[in-house]
C-alpha cells in the first residue's frame, strides 16, 4: 500500500485509490484490530448518523484487497458498530 501515491499493489497490478478510499483504509490499518465506528473517522459524521456510504466504500476496498470479497478476512464487519482490519 502506497498512501503517498493513493495506490495498492496486488499480484503485480496497481490499483488506484480515491482520496476517501485511501483515508478509510488508512484509518482501518492505523487502528488494526480495533472496531472502527462507521463513518466518524473519515467523513466526520456524528455517531447517530445513518448512512450506507461507508459500506459502499468498504465493498470497493474488499474487492481490491480480499482474495474472496464475499468472505472477507481482512476488512471484517463489527455488527452494529463498523469495521475492523485484520492482517
Amino acid at each position: 500500500m502506497h498512501f503517498d501515491r493513493f495506490e495498492i499493489e496486488r499480484s503485480g497490478d496497481t490499483i488506484e485509490l480515491t482520496t476517501k478510499e485511501a483515508a478509510l483504509l488508512r484509518v482501518l490499518i492505523d487502528r488494526e484490530g480495533e472496531a472502527v465506528p462507521r463513518g466518524q473517522e473519515v467523513w466526520g459524521l456524528r455517531p447517530d448518523t445513518r448512512t450506507r456510504v461507508v459500506d459502499s466504500f468498504i465493498v470497493r476496498l474488499r474487492r481490491y484487497l480480499e482474495p474472496d470479497p464475499s468472505r472477507p478476512r481482512h476488512i471484517v464487519a463489527v455488527r452494529g458498530h463498523g469495521y475492523r482490519f485484520v492482517r
